[in-house]
């Protein structure tokens, strides 16, 4: 496993612990060896952007505590000092109690 997706797999554990928030991945034929969700994240030096689906509201704490847990997982890498934005691609249709 290369660095890079040492730290996508570290996000993708981090925000495992947020609740009503999931990874926005694509609908893919499932590879025993490879996690879709990965797609859900971009990451350069510069930026890490989380695209996400809200399965529960309200989103402002949730996002806070998922940023949080971003930045965590990825303290003493080379992406530390990147801009974390967590972007809300969805809301399922739970959030809503339905």
């Amino acid at each position: 496993m290369t660095a890079r997706a040492e730290h996508v797999e570290a996000i993708l554990t981090a925000l495992s612990e947020v609740d009503g928030l999931r990874p926005a991945a694509p609908t893919v034929r499932p590879v025993a060896s490879w996690n879709p969700a990965a797609l859900a994240v971009d990451l350069t030096p510069e930026v890490v952007r989380v695209r996400l689906v809200a399965t529960a509201l309200p989103l402002p704490p949730r996002l806070r505590l998922a940023g949080d847990a971003v930045a965590k997982a990825l303290v003493g890498s080379a992406y530390a000092d990147a801009v974390i934005r967590l972007v809300v691609t969805d809301v399922d249709g739970s959030a809503f109690g339905a």
